[in-house]
C-alpha cells in the first residue's frame, strides 16, 4: 500500500519533515507540493524528483481524489480550516503544531476527524526524540522515585531567523509568541513524562527586539501537575546566546523522590536505588537531541497509523490537553491569577 501524500506549506517544517518520507519510501508518496509562494512548492517538488503536481492553493490539494493524507506545514491561522476541510474530504491528517489557535478550534477539528473516521495527528516532534522513550521508562518505572519537580527552558531570537514582518511576529495570524510556538514544545513533552496539568500561572513581556511583534517573546510560568508535582518553565524569543549547554539549547531537569535526571552537557541521571547512578550524576549514553531522526520518526509514526488504522501516540485527541494549557496560560497573564485548565 502507497499512502499518497499531499504537502501543504512547503517552508522550514516542511523540509523537515521530507526525510520522513525519503525513509518511507516504499510506504508513501508526495505527490503534490503546495505554497502560496509558488516557488516553495515547485522548488520543494524539484527535490523530490519532479514528479509531484505543484499549487498555491490548498484546497486543491484537498480536493485531489489521488491525495490520500495531508501533511499541513502551513501557518498557525490556517491549520483549522485546512483540517476542518481535509476531514469532509475524507483525508488522513499530520498536522504541525500548534494544533490550534485556541481550545475552540482544537475541539472542533478533533470531533471533525473524529467523524470522519480518519487518522490525526499533531507533529509534536520532541515526544519522537529518540531519548525521550528511555527517559519516560525510566520515570514510569520509578528510578528517580516520585517526581515532585521540573524546570524547562528554552532560548531563541526570533529575529534572526525570520524576516520583518513574517506571519510570526504577528499575534493575530500565529495565535501568541513564545508560548504557543516554542513553549508548547517541552509543555507537551512533560505531560508525556509527568502526566496532565492542573493549574498554572503565567507572566509574559515583549522585549522589542524583534521588531512588529506584537505577542509575547519573554514568558515565565509555573505549572502545577494532576500528581501533584510543581514545574517552572522559562521561554525567550530575545536571546543574543543560547546559554544552556544542552544540544538544543533547552533545558530540561526531573526531580525525584530517589534521584533526578538533567539534560545539560548530555543527558545524566542520578539515582538512589540504580547501580551505577548511586555517586552522583552519571551519564546515561543517551542520544541528545537529533532532531533530524525525531521527524523521521515522527513522519513513520504517522504513516503506520494511516496502514493499521492504530491511534497516534500525538493524536489530536491527545493534544487537545496540550492546548488548553497554553489557552489556560494566556487566561493567567490576562486576569493575572492562578487559573486551571480545562480539559475535554
Amino acid at each position: 500500500m502507497t499512502i499518497r501524500v499531499g504537502l501543504i506549506g512547503c517552508g522550514l517544517m516542511a523540509r523537515a519533515h521530507l526525510p520522513g518520507y525519503e525513509a518511507a519510501r516504499d510506504q508513501s508518496e508526495i505527490v503534490m507540493c503546495c505554497d502560496n509562494h509558488l516557488k516553495l512548492a515547485e522548488d520543494t517538488a524539484a527535490k523530490l524528483g519532479g514528479t509531484a503536481a505543484v499549487t498555491s492553493e490548498w484546497q486543491a490539494v484537498i480536493d485531489n481524489p489521488q491525495v490520500d493524507a495531508v501533511d499541513v506545514c502551513a501557518p498557525h491561522f490556517l491549520h483549522a480550516p485546512i483540517v476542518l476541510a481535509a476531514a469532509k474530504a475524507g483525508k488522513h491528517v499530520l498536522l504541525e503544531k500548534p494544533m490550534a489557535m485556541n481550545l475552540g478550534e482544537a475541539r472542533q477539528m478533533v470531533s471533525a476527524m473524529e467523524a470522519a473516521g480518519k487518522v490525526f495527528m499533531v507533529a509534536q516532534n520532541q515526544r519522537y526524540l529518540p531519548e525521550h522513550k528511555p527517559i519516560k521508562k525510566l520515570l514510569d518505572d520509578g528510578a528517580i522515585g516520585r517526581v515532585v519537580a521540573a524546570r524547562i527552558d528554552g532560548n531563541q531570537f526570533l529575529s534572526r531567523g525570520y524576516p520583518e514582518g513574517h506571519w510570526l511576529f504577528s499575534k493575530k495570524l500565529a495565535g501568541g509568541g513564545v508560548i504557543r510556538t516554542t513553549a508548547i514544545h517541552k509543555i507537551d513533552l512533560m505531560r508525556s513524562f509527568l502526566g496532565d496539568v492542573r493549574r498554572v500561572t503565567a507572566l509574559y513581556s515583549t522585549s522589542g527586539l524583534n521588531p512588529g511583534m506584537d505577542s509575547e517573546d519573554i514568558a515565565a510560568f509555573a505549572m502545577e501537575f494532576e500528581n501533584g508535582a510543581i514545574g517552572e518553565a522559562f521561554f525567550t524569543f530575545a536571546a543574543y546566546q543560547n546559554p544552556i549547554p544542552t544540544a538544543s539549547h533547552e533545558l530540561v531537569i526531573l526531580y525525584g523522590t530517589k534521584g533526578m535526571i538533567s539534560n545539560i552537557n548530555g543527558w545524566h541521571m542520578h539515582s538512589t536505588g540504580v547501580d551505577g547512578y548511586t555517586e552522583g550524576m552519571q551519564l546515561m549514553g543517551l542520544p541528545n537531541a537529533n532532531y533530524a531522526e525525531s521527524f523521521v520518526h515522527e513522519v513513520g509514526h504517522f504513516l503506520e497509523c494511516v496502514a493499521t488504522g492504530q491511534t497516534p501516540i500525538t493524536s489530536g485527541h491527545d493534544n487537545i490537553k496540550t492546548i488548553a494549557i497554553i489557552d489556560a496560560l494566556y487566561r493567567s497573564y490576562e486576569t493575572g491569577k492562578t487559573t486551571l485548565v480545562e480539559h475535554p
